[in-house]
């Protein structure tokens, strides 16, 4: 009996193991295929806003497109576009030409459908461009990806979404897709697994799996009607025909397989999530942490607690295993919004950080990721950027006050009601003499100046008045949060409130709440990536990578 108990066990070993092997190389594929799709696609993949050639300036908001033909032929949305107008066009590449806008078709009837618009460049050259596919042979849950240019992060490179098919062709004629779109993204790509453009995107709802896509065979069906300068407010009477996809048995066949749909059973890391409590303007606050093991150059283990820094307030517990337990505070990186803290004792799990390893985990766009919070749950995305630096936009910090432009020495041309400015007792005609004993002699080292603090700072200034000599210590608030009605604003658990003012990160898709922010980051072999640093907008989040974590760390480590 024993005998067989150990063979069974032995058997069951063996068949997991295999098991295990077999799904590695799924997910292996399915990477391969998604990061050969993106490197086919992502050079033809432009960003645009209107532009007044003769004025050699900006006239529109930025928007998306992709190029199709190497004579430069650009499929984008129609309500971005006004016929015979001049765009500028980037590619990620860094060139740069104009465009002028070709034909656009919306039905007066139905307001902001088919939304299809087509441009062409009008410089000579030959430009990078995608194959077009065919919205016909799409499937339901077929993988798809997006490559645009998001308004709000304002960066010159695209980000990459990766997602499905929800409905092939909705009620209004659009594919639905999940890859997450917002304002800048209109008229973006959508691609198919094997890099060919199969929608273009036009409109979302609240919902984050809302994301409606023109389907490519507009554009083949109308190609020669949109060639023409020209605003068509129903379907042009000229009609090409489209021919069946080359491709449409394969992906059929392609559907099938489990190398388009693998089972992402990651490895499991026990224990490298947990919750921090604490208490802010006398509110309690949650926010995730990561549990790091450090290696001490004794050779001891040290454990330490990673999260948000401006999520972390006073009388800060952690959550082990229903236990509230007090931590240790070890030290923050204000600029990368990073708080350091040591258990009370000893913790089972962990992700191993080895702070001698200087070498950068490799930041690949289409690369797997998963995070995880500390009920254990997992959630999946792709990596969605390069490295980039994210300017001091939201985050900077409120004086309430602006100064006589040119002015030396620097006198205050306004201070509004409320501001900390105020408070302080600054008036307008006052004289700045210094800032954090700094000598502020003109009035374009003020603005600098102030961009080097953060909401929050006690900076002590000191000015003249009619009063005389003044110096007082004020606290600088935050610019505060709008809430426009657009529906990319209305995503769940909205934006982190810190959410730029970063060097060297990288975003990718996950929808991580801005309470959840803190949580680690790993590929798809569990190999640790960095921390869940915001939620900067419904398509992104923001991501502190594994060597900004270990400069950090050993900052902090004797």
């Amino acid at each position: 009996m024993n005998n067989a108990i150990r063979v069974l066990t032995v058997t069951l070993i063996i068949l997991f193991n295999l098991n295990a092997a077999a799904q590695k190389k799924q997910v292996a594929k399915f990477q391969y295929t998604i990061a050969q799709a993106v490197k086919k696609a992502y050079p033809a993949c432009v960003r645009m806003w209107g532009f007044d050639v003769q004025q050699n300036q900006r006239t529109s908001a930025q928007f998306s497109g992709v190029v199709v033909s190497a004579d430069g032929y650009i499929l984008t949305a129609a309500h971005t576009i006004l016929p015979a107008k001049n765009y500028k066009v980037f590619f990620p590449d860094g060139r740069e030409c104009i465009a002028m806008a070709l034909g656009k078709i919306e039905n007066k009837e139905t307001p902001g459908m088919p939304d299809v618009g087509m441009m062409k460049i009008t410089d000579k050259g030959s430009y990078p461009f995608a194959e077009m596919g065919y919205s016909a042979s799409l499937l339901t849950n077929e993988p798809c990806i997006s490559i645009s240019y998001p308004e709000s992060l304002n960066q010159t490179l695209p980000t990459l979404r990766l997602g499905s098919i929800a409905e092939v062709k909705n009620e209004y004629g659009f594919i639905r897709s999940t890859c997450k779109m917002e304002p800048g993204d209109s008229g973006g790509p959508l691609f198919d697994y094997y890099g060919r453009v199969i929608g273009l995107h036009s409109a979302i709802d609240v919902a984050e799996e809302m994301n409606f896509e023109i389907p490519v065979d507009l554009y083949r069906r109308y190609w020669t009607a949109l060639n023409a300068e020209k605003l068509y407010t129903a379907f042009p009477e000229r009609r090409d025909s489209v021919k069946a996809d080359p491709l449409s048995l394969l992906l059929k066949k392609d559907s099938k397989k489990k190398a388009l749909h693998p089972d992402f059973n990651v490895p499991a890391i026990k224990n490298s999530c947990f919750t921090i409590t604490s208490t802010i303007k006398g509110q309690k606050q949650k926010i995730d942490a990561c549990l790091l093991n450090v290696k001490t150059s004794g050779g001891g283990i040290k454990q330490f607690l990673l999260s948000k820094n401006t999520m972390v307030g006073e009388d800060v517990q952690c959550d082990i295993n229903g236990t509230l337990a007090t931590v240790n505070f070890i030290g923050k990186d204000q600029e990368n919004d990073l708080v350091l803290f040591a258990p009370g004792k000893q913790i089972l799990g962990g992700i191993d950080l080895n702070i001698s390893d200087t070498a950068a985990v490799k930041i690949e766009m289409g690369k797997l990721l998963y995070s995880i919070n500390p009920a254990g749950k997992v959630m999946r995305s792709v990596l969605g950027s390069a490295l980039f630096n994210l300017p001091k936009i939201n985050s900077q910090p409120y004086l309430g006050a602006m100064v006589v432009y040119n002015s030396s020495p620097v006198q205050f041309s306004l201070v509004k009601p409320g501001s900390p400015a105020e408070k302080a007792g600054i008036k307008v005609g006052d004289e700045l003499v210094a800032i954090k004993g700094k000598p502020i002699k003109k009035a374009s080292e003020f603005a600098p100046e102030i961009l080097k603090y953060w909401p929050g700072d006690e900076v002590t200034f000191e000015w003249t008045s009619e009063a005389g000599k003044m110096s007082k210590t004020l606290k600088f608030d935050g610019k505060g949060q709008a809430v426009p009605n657009h529906p990319a604003e209305k995503f769940d658990g909205g934006k982190s409130e810190r959410r730029d003012g970063f060097n060297a990160i990288f975003t990718h898709d996950a929808a991580i709440k801005a309470n959840a922010c803190g949580s680690p980051v790993f590929d798809w072999e569990g190999h640790f990536y960095g921390i869940n640093i915001a939620r900067f907008s419904r398509t992104t989040t923001v991501v502190i990578p594994k060597k900004t974590i270990i400069d950090f760390v050993l900052k902090n480590v004797k």
